[in-house]
């Protein structure tokens, strides 16, 4: 494509997620929104004319005229509409998670091996300023014992095709294996609502030893987005909603006068950016030609494979411990 124009971007589905993704794109200098669609065509026709683009008006020839196009429709849609998209362009964002099983993620991953598709997956947090503040406070060769996650949110309306394990949890399962590598082992528990798990807490143990306890819930009051990690040197707290790091360190080696300095509270800089703005220029630097990352934190199809892989695995979990029979309560 040249350089001289902006790169033309498609947008499929403008739900909650999809209308954040159109408003970013939308004043991006670079990006020219084509077109929109959306299941619902007062939705489609509102946002389009909202944000000054057109809805779609024939899909297969639209997408003729893009360069890239973003997925954001409910998960149990995105496999076909890769398989669409991926006829007319190799350029593809697809929201989080890839797909909604592992069998149709392993689909995506061989046929964008086959097809050469630069399939970028939304796993946004990796672009949270904290966590890449955090990433270089605590690089994955540090040693770490322990690292708590917690993501909660009363979402009963959101993302209605998936449980909490894939619409929420999939995030920190992400961050763990992004963080501290492959997981050997994982235990996991779950609490049911309307036949679909809505908390889950899953334990897991890291190749390098380090034991990371994720908990998601969508039937909670309080939106939660931490990270805690214990350190042999160290404590450090991550909130990625306010934006806030923090280190906590004991120590004796100071003293003013018959006063002991306990401990010492340091906060780390974070620059206050937009973790979807950051996100979608990389997408967009990725189609433009540019080299797509020299580390891993852009998420690739293979990434989204592990977390899909490691997300199978703690649904399984919890679904054995769910055929567990409860504790008798003990007579008095």
């Amino acid at each position: 494509m040249s350089a001289k124009r902006p790169l033309r971007i498609g947008l499929i589905g403008v739900g909650k997620m999809g209308g954040n993704h159109l408003r970013v794109l939308s004043d991006m200098k670079p990006v020219q929104v084509v077109f929109i669609h959306d299941c619902e065509p007062d939705v489609e026709a509102r946002m389009a004319e909202e944000f000054g683009t057109r809805p779609v008006q024939d899909l297969e020839k639209d997408l003729r005229n893009v360069d890239a196009v973003v997925i954001a429709s409910p998960t149990s849609t995105h496999l076909e509409y890769i398989e669409l998209v991926s006829k007319f362009t190799p350029c593809i964002f697809v929201e989080k998670p890839l797909t909604d099983s592992l069998e149709t993620t392993r689909k995506v991953v061989a046929m964008s091996r086959e097809k050469g598709l630069r399939i970028q997956v939304g796993f946004i947090e990796r672009f949270n300023p904290v966590i890449t503040a955090l990433a270089k406070v605590v690089p994955r060769s540090s040693p770490v014992v322990n690292v708590d996650f917690a993501r909660t949110d009363r979402v009963p309306d959101r993302n209605l095709d998936v449980d909490v394990v894939l619409d929420l949890m999939v995030h920190d399962l992400d961050l763990a294996l992004y963080l501290r590598g492959p997981v050997v082992q994982v235990q996991a528990f779950g609490y049911a609502q309307d036949g679909r798990t809505a908390l889950a807490q899953a334990v897991l143990v890291h190749a390098d030893g380090t034991i990371s306890r994720v908990m998601a819930s969508k039937i909670s009051e309080k939106r939660i987005r931490q990270i805690s990690l214990t350190c042999p040197d160290m404590f450090v707290e991550a909130d990625l909603l306010q934006k806030e790091l923090v280190l906590h360190r004991k120590t004796v080696a100071q003293r003013y006068a018959d006063v002991s300095l306990a401990s010492v509270r340091e906060a780390v800089f974070v620059r206050q950016e937009e973790s979807l703005l950051k996100q979608l220029l990389a997408f967009a630097g990725y189609c433009c030609g540019d080299v797509y990352t020299r580390d891993d934190t852009v998420p690739t199809v293979e990434a989204a494979l592990a977390s899909m892989e490691l997300a199978e695995q703690v649904r399984n979990s919890i679904a054995a411990h769910a055929m567990d029979s409860p504790p008798r309560p003990v007579a008095s």
